[in-house]
């Protein structure tokens, strides 16, 4: 299926604080090399280059006080920020009515995840593109799977709810264990979203080609009966993502069509990198390092930039889903 070329998403101009979803990369560094995410790219881990904790409070602080309540915390993997776990509790003590959610490859999580609950994070995303040891050892260069279900089950044991898995849909991978990703879920009482790969890179050789979530609920539909989930059943933090009940099972699935689909107007993502640049549109090469105005404690220049940001988005906007954005996913937090 090719990309929609035929539309613009349809995004009010006017900023919405209390929808804004602040999506805060802490490092750009990880222990994974997957494929699709950074299959060339320096080490990031000097970590005098990231937004100091004081500086994270006092975005996340800037955004609080316009009325948003929804942070989620990426990387990079975040789990490789010193003293992490300090951060979310800083942040949870600060800040205690946030919904505030992680995203993480999980292998480092089983060490850490009673902390993290302890110290107040709600919710919790873990990558699991694969349930085969070689494919997932071949996908992102390290031989974790043990690990990563590993800390399935401990998130689970430690009270996270819900416990979210993603899948990125990989042609030629994974599309022949969608069946097997599903049943491990709902088995285990997990949410699963498939994901479609986004060619998202203007210097990188894209290493599949797009695998629409149309496709993949066809082949679901083969062993699956399915029906759609009403608005006012969507999960907590269904963003973008429709969701498919699952004759059977008590959950249901999850499909972000990131690239087939217009997902613009459910999406009201902010994302700032850990090196502090405001990335307006995942899909435009358009941001600017706001670093020195949160360091430096300058919140209405801040919220003048968001402003101006929210209403350039659209209208330089192109038509269809064109990633033009000059960084890797691993930079923006996805």
């Amino acid at each position: 299926m090719e990309p929609a070329q035929d539309w613009i998403g349809p995004r009010p101009h006017k900023l919405d604080w209390n929808d804004l979803y602040l999506r805060l990369s802490v490092t750009d560094a990880c222990n994974f090399r997957c494929q699709y995410c950074r299959p060339v790219i320096e080490e990031h881990a000097n970590e005098a280059n990231f937004l100091s904790f004081e500086g994270i409070e006092r975005l996340i602080g800037w955004c609080y006080d316009r009325g948003s309540r929804k942070v989620r915390l990426t990387g990079g993997e975040p789990l490789l920020r010193r003293n992490f776990p300090e951060l979310v509790g800083r942040i949870h003590s600060r800040f205690s009515d946030i919904d505030l959610s992680l995203s993480t490859n999980g292998l480092k999580l089983p060490k850490v995840a009673r902390d993290l609950r302890e110290a107040g994070l709600d919710r919790i995303n873990i990558s699991l593109d694969t349930l085969n040891r070689e494919k997932f050892k071949s996908l992102t260069g390290v031989d974790g799977l043990s690990t990563v279900l590993e800390s399935i089950e401990v998130s689970q044991e430690v009270g996270f709810d819900p416990v979210k898995l993603n899948v990125v849909l990989l042609r030629g991978t994974n599309e022949d264990e969608l069946a097997d990703l599903v049943r491990f879920a709902l088995e285990r009482n997990l949410y699963i979203r498939f994901i479609e790969y986004m060619p998202h890179c203007k210097t990188e050789t894209n290493r599949f080609e797009v695998f629409s979530s149309r496709e993949a609920l066809d082949i679901l539909s083969k062993e699956f009966q399915f029906s759609p989930v009403e608005e006012n059943d969507r999960p907590i933090g269904s963003g973008p993502a429709k969701y498919w009940n699952v004759k059977g099972y008590d959950l249901p699935i999850g499909l972000i069509s990131s690239v087939t689909e217009d997902i613009c107007a459910n999406c009201h993502r902010l994302r700032v990198t850990a090196r502090g640049e405001l990335v307006r549109c995942i899909q435009l090469d358009l941001f600017e390092n706001i670093r020195a105005i949160i360091e430096e404690d300058r919140p209405e220049e801040f919220y003048s930039i968001m402003e101006e940001a929210y209403e350039q988005r659209l209208p330089t906007r192109p038509e269809g889903h064109v990633f033009f954005l000059g960084m890797q996913l691993v930079q923006t937090g996805g």
